[in-house]
């Protein structure tokens, strides 16, 4: 098939030499299995969706990996942004990058040039680039120079990097020397060869950031006033006796870092640091918790072992923080009760509903419990006035409102449940999201807000959690909506750990929609308003 362009404003364009899908707005290419929540993100909603994925369906569209690269010095790849980077010029090698301070990387573990290295030297060269995929999938590719002026000169879409390069140009030499080891004790097994996450001056930047910043964003494993004595001082002495487990708490103060970042550059210093960090934690826990399964000789007590699943808890919430470049995939490869079980674990709340005691009682107090809740709801929705009741509750009237008509919009759009037990567990899902709703809107504080999406995880029933797993979509629905309500709501009072998470959460949940064509899709795709704002 030739070349061509699809949706409003020609949004996707077809490049038939290389078998790819550009998005013009985003200026990359989008993967075959991610195109249907890029098309959401860009708000393309179902019948337009459902015809431009039609019409991509007849393309021959390559997997990343398979996509062949142009010939260095070929004319720039039209739609994409033109990066001005480095290539490698030792013997064989020919090594692409984006920016000054990853060829000296390069040049430090690959070719061993320790010391002073001239930037205008035989060792690189300037070369303009581009890349096809984002994310994880870079492929650098080097292209002839363009005849007018650049307006894309960094990885995403920024000037500043060039800038700098260029100016480094005029430079003598810039610092290319390996990082001293750490002074800190070490895990058998975890330091015997060069890592990355070598601890020296940049590192204790990240560390003091960590103590002084950071330690005061996270939730703890008690209460929340508790948090900063838990992370300052019970996780920081464990750390400090286990190299490992320091590079868990230096990688989340990398991506807290990424997180606070006005300027591309910065954020990609501190994501490359964080994934170097990340890398060494996860090959010592995963070192350590060999030996104890298998040896049954190391001693790590049963404290130690919640702060190593806390930390990798909050590690990977942080990955929809990393995935703005890109979003589709990550919303291709994301896994509801995964995500729920995750932030779940991040810190549990010593905190109970009043109606939480309904999970130990019979099944007729349940029923009972929810008959009640219902009526409430049903007379509340169908008042003259939409805002009755509201003033006894924290949160706003109108998510109220929501909140109130779901289950009779829900039931307008799938009909009569077969299951009464279903019904019992969307109800009662959906009333506790209205008191954790009240304890997230009673302050604009980090601990009110988390402690509303988290008690919500911890107050739902377990039939509920089992509907999310077969992806009923009552359940579906409710989930979306504590995305965009409680979850939403602490990513924008300061949870940065969680950022990005409810858009992708929205976004899964609307996939699994659309791909049965359910009637009630329409109650997600209104809550992108919310979580793209």
């Amino acid at each position: 098939m030739p070349d061509a362009r699809f949706g409003a404003g020609d949004l996707l364009e077809y490049n038939s030499k290389y078998s790819l899908l550009i998005c013009r707005k985003c200026q990359y290419a989008v993967q075959k299995n991610a195109l249907e929540s890029h098309l959401l993100r860009h708000k393309i909603y179902r019948g337009d969706r459902q015809r431009l994925l039609s019409s991509i369906a007849r393309l021959d569209l390559l997997e990343p990996h398979h996509v062949p690269l142009p010939a260095p010095g070929s004319p720039p790849v039209d739609a994409l942004p033109i990066l001005s980077g480095y290539c490698c010029t030792a013997e064989g090698c020919l090594h692409l990058t984006a920016s000054s301070k990853r060829i000296k990387r390069h040049w430090s573990e690959f070719h061993g040039l320790h010391g002073l290295v001239p930037l205008s030297s035989s060792f690189a060269r300037p070369a303009k680039l581009q890349t096809f995929f984002r994310g994880t999938k870079v492929r650098y590719f080097e292209v002839a120079s363009p005849t007018t002026s650049l307006s894309n000169t960094d990885y995403d879409g920024n000037d500043d990097d060039g800038k700098k390069a260029r100016e480094e140009e005029g430079r003598n030499a810039i610092a290319a020397t390996p990082p001293s080891r750490p002074s800190v004790p070490v895990t058998p097994g975890t330091a015997q060869d060069p890592s990355p996450a070598d601890f020296n001056l940049e590192t204790l930047a990240y560390f003091y950031h960590f103590s002084t910043t950071t330690s005061l964003t996270l939730p703890g494993a008690e209460h929340p006033q508790s948090a900063k004595h838990y992370w300052q001082t019970h996780v920081l002495l464990r750390a400090l006796q286990q190299r490992w487990l320091m590079c868990g708490l230096l990688a989340i103060s990398a991506y807290h870092l990424v997180a606070l970042a006005d300027d591309t550059t910065s954020k990609q210093i501190h994501r490359e640091r964080g994934v170097h960090f990340y890398s060494e934690f996860s090959a010592g826990l995963g070192q350590t918790t060999g030996s104890v399964l298998d040896l049954e000789v190391a001693n790590i007590v049963e404290e130690t072992k919640q702060c190593c699943e806390q930390i990798r808890r909050l590690l990977y919430c942080a990955q929809w923080l990393l995935a703005e470049d890109a979003f589709g995939d990550a919303v291709a490869r994301c896994q509801l009760l995964p995500i729920m079980s995750t932030v779940r674990g991040c810190g549990v709340p010593n905190y109970t509903l009043r109606h939480s005691k309904i999970r130990n009682e019979n099944h007729e107090s349940q029923e009972e419990w929810v008959a009640q809740g219902c009526l409430h709801t049903r007379n509340s929705s169908h008042s003259e006035n939409p805002n009755a009741d509201s003033s006894n509750t924290n949160m706003p009237s109108v998510l109220l409102n929501i909140l109130r008509a779901l289950p009779f919009r829900i039931a307008e759009g799938l009909g009569r449940p077969e299951s009464a037990q279903d019904v019992f567990a969307t109800l009662s899902a959906i009333s506790t999201m209205v008191e954790c709703c009240d304890i997230s809107f009673a302050c604009d504080e980090v601990a009110a807000a988390w402690q509303g999406v988290a008690t919500w995880l911890t107050n739902v029933p377990d039939h509920y959690n089992q509907m999310v797993q077969r992806h009923d979509p009552a359940a579906l629905v409710v989930l979306a909506h504590w995305a965009a309500m409680l979850v939403k709501r602490a990513e924008r009072v300061g949870c940065w750990f969680l950022k990005g998470s409810a858009k992708i959460i929205v976004l899964q949940v609307a996939r699994h929609l659309s791909a049965k064509e359910h009637t009630v899709l329409s109650l997600v795709e209104c809550l992108m308003v919310i979580v793209d704002n």
